[in-house]
């Protein structure tokens, strides 16, 4: 599955143009929002990072087609809006990487559009996307130690997943598939088919305990709907996961 994101990455990158010339060119815009469908009762510390909402974007000067990740950008103003939310900022975790989480205010509310505001040195950019259900999806409810998971999508259509594993006994994440960079988010949202199994490694299950699974399908925006950006390398994508406790008993 990554060579056959990597192939879609590399057509796109092939599309952004031989030349980069100006602010709409040279800005590349990555945005993912996620949503937790969290089970009634069910409840996790920050350190799962399986949030009711998070929204993380990149943003990075690009002035070669070939290198989404030339050079970071930091110190820009970004903004969220939803129908649910008003207006939110964003704070800017590391150089070109800014962060709202739900205990900022952040809603993910499905069938709303999220809508990303960027000003980098006084000019404006702008990207949105409808926030999609969560999927229905089949996870086994026990497993062997070290024994692989692969969850499959049973109702929905979404160009890739999105998963992470908390083992709540040990309240430590122990696999995910999320995105840490502007290249590795461009990546993911790049997809062009549609994906419905996500193979989870069983490095994720290594002991005894009670994990909980989340998988989330995403959904990409339009192009027409990034302005101020190169529409060819920014994308901005959203996904509820939905949660699954998975149990490994002792051997």
């Amino acid at each position: 599955m990554l060579l056959l994101l990597s192939m879609f990455a590399c057509d796109r990158l092939q599309n952004a143009g031989e030349t980069v010339d100006g602010f709409g060119d040279t800005t590349v815009a990555q945005g993912l929002l996620l949503g937790a469908d969290f089970p009634e009762g069910l409840t996790l510390p920050p350190e799962s990072q399986l949030y009711s909402a998070a929204c993380k974007v990149f943003l990075a000067e690009v002035t070669d087609t070939e290198d989404v990740s030339d050079a970071p950008v930091s110190g820009a103003s970004v903004t969220y809006v939803a129908d649910g939310n008003g207006k939110l900022d964003f704070a800017e975790e590391d150089v070109g990487e800014y962060m709202l989480y739900s205990m900022d205010g952040l809603a993910y509310q499905p069938g709303d559009e999220a809508v990303v505001r960027f000003e980098v040195s006084g000019d404006e950019g702008e990207m949105r996307v409808v926030m999609p259900e969560a999927p229905e999806v089949e996870v086994p409810t026990s497993l062997a130690s070290g024994e692989n998971v692969r969850a499959r999508v049973t109702e929905g259509r979404f160009s890739n997943l999105v998963a992470a594993v908390f083992d709540v006994d040990h309240e430590k994440l122990t696999w995910d598939n999320l995105p840490d960079d502007v290249g590795s988010t461009y990546e993911l949202n790049a997809s062009d088919v549609v994906v419905d199994e996500l193979l989870i490694p069983g490095d994720a299950f290594t002991r005894a305990a009670t994990y909980v699974v989340g998988v989330g399908g995403l959904v990409t925006a339009d192009p027409d709907d990034i302005s101020g950006g190169n529409r060819s390398l920014s994308t901005f994508a959203a996904a509820q996961m939905s949660l699954h406790i998975v149990t490994v008993e002792k051997d």
